[in-house]
């Protein structure tokens, strides 16, 4: 595995944990830097059919921190290991149009 590989999956393990924390922060209420960082104010902007809940970001962060844990593991990056690229760069895109465009 190659150096930035390397850093690409422990960068994603330390980005979606925090992720996953600030979730269930926000779930249970508690209210601090964490949980109101880039917190999106007011009602969804869309229908409640495509909005996404809490529900839907957990499983992405327990996801994309289990195929960074699989690879490191086997000391492969493989296919996992661009399927974790390319859902965080989806994800990041999906948040960008929904935080600033809608």
């Amino acid at each position: 595995m190659k150096r930035w590989q390397r850093y690409w999956l422990y960068f994603v393990i330390v980005i979606f944990t925090l992720h996953f924390i600030r979730d269930i922060f926000q779930e249970l209420g508690i209210r601090n830097f964490l949980s109101t960082f880039f917190e999106s104010l007011g009602p969804p902007k869309v229908s409640l059919m495509l909005y996404y809940t809490v529900y839907n970001t957990v499983a992405m962060a327990i996801i994309e921190v289990a195929f960074s844990i699989i690879c490191l593991r086997r000391n492969k990056f493989g296919i996992l290991g661009k399927a974790t690229i390319i859902m965080t760069i989806s994800f990041f895109i999906l948040w960008l149009f929904y935080y600033f465009i809608l």
